[in-house]
C-alpha cells in the first residue's frame, strides 16, 4: 500500500495506526504475525532512480520538498498511485483534498511511503 502526506515528515505512526484500524481490525499481534513492514525505498525508485538524487530517504519514507527539481514528478506519482492520503495532522483525507493542500502551498513537502504484509 502506498501512503502520502503533505507537510509532515513522520509517517510511521500515522500509517501504522491506519493499518491497525483499517486492515488488521485493531489486532496489534497481526502486525507481527502477517509480517507487516515499511519498504526501505519506494519501489518506484527502481524505474526512476535519477529523480531520487536530492530527496531525503529515511528508511520509512521518502521526503520531497517543493524546491526540489523533481517535486512535480513525485507529486504526480503520489496523487495518482497512493492508496491513502493524510494531512499534516495525520487525518485521512481524499486525494482531491491532498492535491488541493499541496497545490495551495507555495512552500511545502510531501512524504511518501510503502507498507505491506509479507505475502
Amino acid at each position: 500500500m502506498l501512503f502520502a502526506v503533505v507537510n509532515s515528515q513522520d509517517m510511521e505512526d500515522m500509517v501504522t495506526e491506519w493499518i491497525l484500524k483499517n486492515e488488521l481490525d485493531g489486532d496489534e499481534d497481526r502486525w507481527e504475525d502477517e509480517e507487516w513492514g515499511f519498504f526501505d525505498e519506494l519501489s518506484w525508485k527502481n524505474i526512476n532512480e535519477e529523480i531520487f538524487e536530492k530527496v531525503e530517504e529515511t528508511g520509512i519514507e521518502t521526503i520531497i520538498f517543493s524546491s526540489n527539481d523533481s517535486f512535480k514528478d513525485f507529486f504526480n506519482f503520489a496523487a495518482k498511485k497512493s492508496d491513502i492520503f493524510f494531512d499534516k495532522s495525520g487525518r485521512e483525507i481524499t486525494a482531491e483534498e491532498w492535491v488541493g493542500q499541496v497545490e495551495s502551498s507555495s512552500d511545502c513537502n510531501i512524504s511518501i511511503c510503502e507498507c505491506s504484509a509479507n505475502d
